[in-house]
């Protein structure tokens, strides 16, 4: 059996109350945390991810499980993250599938990775969204 996992690193995590991270736990099951090899930037109200799979730096988010209506919520977040022909070419972020850590081993897991200049962001040290002061 196949499964499909979108792996999270910020505004859709758990921590947070907004409608797209509500959407996700109603088609999802949190699996738990992920980490990537990486940086993530500040991207003024949000955060962008680069995956490097060299990089010393790591990325902390969370996995979960697409169990419901996943065609929907497919959907529905290529919509959220600007992902398609009807947004801005190239678009800010693609749709990508990673290996991702988690605490029984390394999955496959689709992901949104940033896709525009970083010239002007701020890379977050610690890995984590949340961790910038008004994030939480």
């Amino acid at each position: 059996m196949r499964h499909n996992f979108i792996f999270v690193y910020g505004l859709l995590k758990s921590i947070y109350e907004n409608e797209p991270a509500k959407f996700i736990r109603r088609n999802c099951t949190l699996i738990g945390d992920g980490i990537i090899p990486g940086r993530l930037y500040d991207l003024g109200n949000y955060p962008g991810v680069i995956y490097d799979k060299n990089s010393f730096s790591k990325v902390y988010g969370e996995v979960y499980l697409i169990d419901r209506n996943e065609k929907e919520l497919v959907q529905f977040l290529d919509n959220f993250e600007g992902v398609g022909s009807q947004f801005k070419q190239p678009n800010e972020y693609i749709r990508s599938t990673i290996p991702v850590n988690i605490s029984t081993g390394v999955i496959e897991s689709s992901t949104y990775l940033y896709n525009w200049n970083l010239e002007k962001a701020k890379v977050i040290d610690s890995g984590k969204y949340e961790s910038i002061k008004g994030n939480r």
